[in-house]
């Protein structure tokens, strides 16, 4: 049995691994602004980026879902592959969300569903891997949010429940709640921080939900932020300065904002060139933090990396 999502892509799988995007600027304009096609990525090489991180320096990171490679970016576009994770398992297995803290350090979600594997990774600088929590092999692991004292909150879309674990990679269910379960593939989806709560995706319920972290006194509290229909199929989200969130909706082929009180706007669609929109994240470096980029997996057959001028910087790493 293949994972869930991936049955909606299956019949491209067989092609063969391997590297080589070719650069690209492709544009398609809207009322909203100009969608650009940074990277196209290569079917014929098993290159479907789901995983997305930029760090303070602008350097792009892109996780390849059924390869476990790990692509550098760097600003002027130089393309490297820094690290490469074991994702196979017996029911497939994938690389799925990535997240970068303020030293420069990355973390991945391995899917594999194998024991040995199966958790979160850290990636240096360098390249150098390991594995700093190993977690439920019937999980999956989708997205992190690095708080402001370095804990990693991880969403588990199979289960339903947010992961949060240490600096010394301790691991525990912080929440779980039928809010993140999935309807019939995946839940809990992408996770960020805004105003002191954490805000996650429900990919299958079409929800956006707002956490109240609690204390020691009172647990982890979940509530719908929005609901609706424009929503299904939420996937990675990210937030700017003036708390709008933008949410890539992977079974529309859309990206949408969201205001602080729940008003939603579509941005970009299957006209821009979007293909299953994955992960999201704004750009870091000085300068340059309005740009909104994002992953497209490719179900359709258009692999990407993608970015949007906001007008608006996004919030600084923690």
């Amino acid at each position: 049995m293949l994972t869930r999502r991936r049955l909606l892509f299956t019949f491209v799988l067989f092609t063969c691994l391997g590297f080589g995007a070719q650069s690209a600027v492709v544009a398609a304009t809207n009322a909203n602004g100009t969608v650009t096609t940074v990277v196209s990525f290569d079917l014929n090489q098993n290159q479907f980026p789901e995983g997305l991180a930029i760090d303070k320096q602008g350097n792009i990171y892109v996780g390849m879902y059924p390869t476990g490679q790990i692509w550098k970016i760097t600003p002027d576009g130089e393309q490297s592959i820094l690290a490469i994770l074991d994702v196979s398992g017996s029911v497939g297995g994938g690389l799925v969300g990535l997240a970068v803290d303020d030293e420069g350090d990355l973390y991945a979600c391995d899917a594999s569903g194998r024991s040995p594997t199966h958790g979160i990774w850290q990636v240096d600088r360098n390249g150098a891997t390991r594995l700093i929590a190993a977690l439920d092999p019937a999980g999956f692991p989708n997205a992190i949010a690095v708080d402001r004292n370095g804990d990693l909150f991880v969403t588990d879309s199979y289960l339903g429940q947010i992961w949060k674990i240490s600096r010394t990679g301790e691991a525990k269910v912080w929440l779980k709640d039928p809010l993140l379960l999935p309807v019939f593939a995946y839940g809990a989806n992408g996770i960020e921080f805004d105003r002191g709560n954490l805000f996650a995706a429900n990919t299958d319920q079409g929800t956006i939900l707002r956490i109240e972290p609690g204390d020691e006194e009172h647990p982890p509290h979940a509530e719908v932020f929005v609901e609706s229909p424009l929503l299904v199929g939420a996937d990675g989200i990210a937030f700017d300065v003036r708390h709008n969130l933008y949410v890539a909706i992977d079974y529309q082929n859309t990206l949408v904002r969201i205001s602080p009180d729940g008003e939603i706007r579509t941005l970009a669609t299957a006209s821009n060139a979007l293909d299953f929109p994955a992960s999201t994240s704004f750009d870091q470096a000085k300068g340059e933090r309005t740009f909104l980029f994002w992953t497209n997996f490719g179900v359709n057959l258009n692999p990407s990396l993608q970015k949007m001028d906001m007008g608006i910087p996004g919030v600084k790493l923690p």
